[in-house]
């Protein structure tokens, strides 16, 4: 993810596919922004990453900790996905206004 994110602005085009949910109901789903939330975060561009969507911060940092760390086992309450999904849906509900 962190490569993908990376080398993302070199490629040729408009990288990546519009959001199913989104384009056939004009909902956003709780991922919409975040590959350009993670892009921008690799690149150190926090405010417009924090704009597109803040799970692609919180997915980088995340990703470094367990790159740093390699923990043997890692332990999360079963309630924080639901939660942290729910979360970032309200957001992005609230930024295409659909709320």
């Amino acid at each position: 993810m962190l490569g993908a994110a990376a080398v993302l602005p070199a490629l040729p085009g408009e990288p990546g596919i519009p959001c199913l949910l989104r384009t056939l109901t004009g909902i956003p789903c709780p991922l919409c922004g975040m590959t350009t939330s993670v892009e921008a975060t690799v690149h150190l561009h926090l405010g417009q990453a924090l704009s597109a969507n803040p799970g692609g911060v919180a997915a980088v940092v995340v990703a470094l900790l367990l790159l740093l760390l390699r923990p043997a086992r890692i332990r999360i309450p079963a309630a924080l996905p639901f939660v942290a999904l729910t979360t970032i849906w309200i957001f992005e509900l609230h930024r295409f206004s659909t709320l």
